[in-house]
């Protein structure tokens, strides 16, 4: 979404389709976003590379004739593919048609299918300075992770009011929920002036929700639970830290409103989170619990030393700015405009 809204800042006449899977969330929040979608039948593949790849190969056929006519009729002058197995298609018919195909890596390790698919792309653009010694032979270009432009602007400073925003994605995080919650009466206890706001994800709120009443949290103004929510950067930009899992987009947008972050990887998926939350480690603005090693008084330690520490707080957010590419999204844009055929 954030290269839509670049492109069609440089170009309001600009016409974009977006590709995705029939049924996927992206099915729903495109269209939302005001930008055509078409579905591809490629359906889930779950989370097991063994039983993946079988499928993919399977259900292939028919979303490359799919992306095939969907091409043929749109007749696009360049393709972005943002990776995962949903790329795999349209790429490969853009290769047919002989179109340019620019790759998007938003994490510091290069997937499976990035890594396959580069080789049939005009250029891979990379969210990581060392992802790029990871793709050898093909053309990557460093431009960083895009961001929609509600994240960038001017700095935020931090709040301090000791707000804690906790976020697992879209979909939630069952295990860093349930540790959460044990960890806040004895925090709330110890820090009264501490403020939580905690996205759930839709399908962990009903449990949350019981849970929080059974501990005595479903009336303390100062726990505020919730499925989603579509203002994730005005949460973000009140909060003095952030408490998430280490998806590559997430990572880009908390680094542009400069917030502090304590890091708790997506232990699957190749464990490509933990690369990610590494990197942010390594320049200062994160603290990193692994999912496996994650317990209630830990992370409660961990909230605790960065929410009573104001000069560690304010450290850790300058390094999360330092870390920021709020020109990403026009740099993709740019690259795709460059690869395009003259009219």
């Amino acid at each position: 979404m954030a290269v839509a809204e670049a492109l069609l800042e440089a170009d309001p006449a600009a016409v974009l389709r977006y590709v995705g899977r029939s049924g996927g969330p992206e099915a729903v929040l495109v269209p939302r976003a005001g930008l055509e979608f078409v579905g591809l039948s490629l359906g889930s593949m779950g989370s097991s590379p063994l039983t993946a790849t079988p499928r993919l190969l399977t259900r292939l056929p028919l979303a490359y004739r799919q992306a095939a006519r969907e091409l043929a009729r749109f007749r696009p002058q360049v393709v972005l593919a943002t990776g995962g197995y949903v790329s795999a298609p349209l790429v490969l018919a853009a290769r047919r048609r002989r179109l340019p195909v620019v790759l998007l890596e938003q994490n510091r390790l290069p997937g499976r299918a990035v890594r396959y698919l580069a080789q049939f792309a005009s250029a891979v653009a990379v969210s990581f300075p060392d992802t790029e010694k990871l793709l050898p032979g093909s053309r990557s270009v460093f431009t960083g992770n895009p961001v929609r432009s509600v994240f960038t602007g001017p700095p935020r400073p931090l709040p301090g009011t000791a707000s804690v925003l906790v976020m697992g994605g879209s979909q939630g995080a069952r295990h860093l929920n349930q540790v959460l919650l044990g960890a806040l009466p004895r925090l709330l206890e110890a820090i009264p002036q501490m403020k939580v706001t905690h996205l759930t994800g839709a399908g962990d709120h009903p449990r949350v929700l019981a849970e929080a009443r059974a501990l005595g949290l479903g009336g303390d103004p100062r726990y505020q639970p919730l499925a989603f929510s579509d203002s994730v950067a005005e949460l973000a930009a009140a909060a003095d830290l952030v408490v998430m899992r280490a998806g590559g987009s997430s990572l880009a947008e908390m680094a542009c409103l400069g917030r502090p972050l304590l890091l708790v990887p997506y232990p699957h998926a190749g464990n490509h989170q933990l690369a990610n939350a590494t990197a942010f480690v390594e320049g200062g603005a994160a603290l990193l619990i692994e999912d496996h090693l994650l317990t209630t008084e830990g992370l409660g330690e961990a909230l605790g030393l960065v929410l009573r520490d104001d000069a560690r707080r304010a450290e850790m957010a300058a390094a999360a700015a330092a870390l920021a590419h709020p020109l990403a999204a026009a740099e993709v844009a740019t690259l795709l405009r460059s690869l395009a055929p003259a009219a």
